[in-house]
């Protein structure tokens, strides 16, 4: 029986997961995701809260981490991980969980789509599509973001007591974000198939509702 492409890049995806890995808290939701039919993930992330160095504002490619956290983190190690920086602009980000999903057919991608907006991942939405393997790219992704310049070239602006407060902020989103991705899991028990009747959403709907 001959292979579609859409299978040979969810097989290609699934080796690359199982070589690389992922966040632990987002194993589950990946192992779900592509366990069904017409769906397959690629890069995704749990939430994280990082420091790094960069020369200037949208220089990623020159970003230096000096620290990186997918769990709540204190301010101690903060401070600890800003006693490595030496040049450049000092940034504290907390980000929010991301998944991208290839999904097989609009259908499929619409119905993704419904159960993350419900689970509260509003900055959801359609990033390409595919039309010679029918392919969507559904981008998963919440609201929960900071980024906050600390210092610069090893001078912190600010002091502790503010850092700890902006830590407490930090940690408090990325807890949100873990919230947002168990209503996630439990949506995507009604997931399947081509689509995803309306009245089975509006059910999914009440289950996931914050």
């Amino acid at each position: 029986m001959k292979v579609s492409g859409f299978e040979v890049q969810k097989g290609r995806a699934l080796a690359r997961l199982r070589r690389c890995g992922a966040d632990d808290e987002i194993v589950t939701i990946l192992a779900r995701i592509n366990s069904l039919e017409g769906f397959f993930t690629t890069s995704s992330c749990s939430g994280r809260i990082v420091l790094i160095c960069l020369p200037q504002i949208g220089a990623k490619r020159e970003a230096e981490f000096i620290g990186k956290w997918h769990r709540p983190v204190g301010k101690e190690e903060v401070l600890g991980a800003l006693k490595g920086s030496k040049s450049d602009e000092i940034w504290l980000l907390a980000q929010s969980p991301i998944l991208h999903v290839s999904c097989r057919g609009l259908e499929n991608a619409k119905a993704l789509l419904q159960i993350a907006m419900e689970s509260g991942f509003k900055y959801s939405g359609i990033k390409a599509i595919s039309k010679s393997d029918d392919k969507v790219m559904v981008e998963i992704m919440s609201t929960e973001r900071m980024d906050v310049p600390l210092g610069k070239d090893g001078v912190i602006f600010c002091s502790e007591q503010y850092i700890e407060f902006i830590v407490s902020k930090a940690d408090f989103m990325l807890e949100r974000g873990k919230a947002k991705l168990k209503r996630l899991y439990y949506g995507l028990e009604g997931i399947g198939g081509a689509f995803i009747c309306k009245k089975k959403l509006t059910e999914i709907g009440q289950l996931v509702k914050y």
